[in-house]
C-alpha cells in the first residue's frame, strides 16, 4: 500500500469519526485527502462511542457503515466526509465544495434533553481549503452552513509514518459558530424554557470549540484497514456556559475496519 493511500484512509476513518456528532468534529479531519491520484473504494464499518450530545455526560455506542469513494478527477463520497468535487487538487493543494451530512440530535437520547425538542437530520454545504506545508504537516480550514446555522472550522495535521502499513496522525483544530448555529445547539427558547425547565438562553456568536484527535491506522492482509483513534473536544465561550452542557470536555473513540476494493 502507498504512503498516500494510508493518510487518505486515515483522513477517511476521521471523517466517519465526526459525522455522528452532531457534525460538532468535521473540521480539518474530515476534508478529503491531500493530493491527486488513483480512484479508490473502502467498504467496512465501524464502532464509535460518543456524547449523547455534545457537553453531556451521558455516552451512547453506534454501530455505523463505513464507505469511501475518491475519483483522481478530484470526485468523491464517504459517509464522513460527504459528497464533493476538489476543483483545486494538487500535490499540495486542495480547494473544493462539498455536501456533507448534519446529523440533528433527539430528545430521548439524554433525561438532560427532555422539553428541547428534537433537532431533525439535514445536509450543510461547505467549502473547503487544505494546503500541505511538507510531508508531515498540513493546514486547513473549511466553512458550512445550512438551516441550523454556519459554521468556520481552522486546524492543523501532523503525519507520523512509523512503517510501510502503519500510519499515525494528530489533529487539531477550533470551531466557530454564528449566533443562529449557537442558538440551535446550546440555546434554550422561550417554548424550550417553559418545557424542559431551563432559564431561556441566547448564546452569541464566537469559538464554540476545541478539539485534539489522535488516530492510527494499519494495513494487513493485502487489502484489510484496522483503524482507532480517540479525540477530545473542549467547549468554549458562550456555548459552555448553557444550561444543558453538563460537561464541558467530552471524549470520542472509535474503531473500524475495512476492505480496499480497488
Amino acid at each position: 500500500m502507498t504512503p498516500r493511500l494510508v493518510a487518505a484512509s486515515f483522513v477517511a476513518a476521521c471523517g466517519l469519526f465526526s459525522a455522528p456528532v452532531q457534525a460538532q468534529y468535521q473540521g480539518i479531519v474530515s476534508l478529503p485527502p491531500v493530493g491527486p491520484g488513483d480512484s479508490r473504494l473502502l467498504l467496512g464499518g465501524a464502532t464509535i462511542l460518543r456524547p449523547a450530545y455534545l457537553g453531556s455526560d451521558d455516552l451512547t455506542l453506534m454501530v455505523l457503515p463505513y464507505i469511501d469513494y475518491a475519483n483522481r478527477s478530484g470526485f468523491f463520497a464517504s459517509t464522513g466526509s460527504g459528497i464533493g468535487y476538489s476543483f483545486v487538487n494538487t500535490a499540495t493543494t486542495q480547494v473544493g465544495a462539498r455536501l456533507i451530512p448534519r446529523f440533528g440530535r433527539r430528545e430521548s437520547q439524554s433525561s438532560d434533553l427532555r422539553g428541547m425538542g428534537d433537532i431533525g437530520f439535514g445536509a450543510e454545504a461547505s467549502v473547503y481549503w487544505t494546503q500541505a506545508l511538507s510531508r508531515a504537516w498540513t493546514l486547513g480550514v473549511n466553512v458550512r452552513g445550512g438551516d441550523k446555522g454556519a459554521e468556520f472550522d481552522a486546524g492543523v495535521r501532523r503525519d507520523l509514518q512509523l512503517g510501510p502499513a502503519t500510519r499515525m496522525s494528530l489533529t487539531a483544530f477550533v470551531t466557530a459558530g454564528n449566533a443562529k448555529s449557537q442558538q440551535t445547539w446550546f440555546g434554550v427558547d422561550a417554548g424550550q424554557s417553559l418545557a424542559s425547565g431551563y432559564a431561556p438562553y441566547s448564546p452569541s456568536s464566537g469559538l464554540r470549540n476545541a478539539q485534539l484527535a489522535l488516530s492510527a491506522n494499519h494495513f494487513f492482509a493485502g487489502r484489510w484497514i484496522a483503524i482507532g483513534g480517540i479525540g477530545f473536544g473542549h467547549l468554549l465561550g458562550d456555548a459552555a456556559d448553557s444550561p444543558i452542557v453538563r460537561q464541558r470536555t467530552n471524549a470520542t473513540a472509535f474503531a473500524a475496519i475495512g476492505y480496499q476494493m480497488f
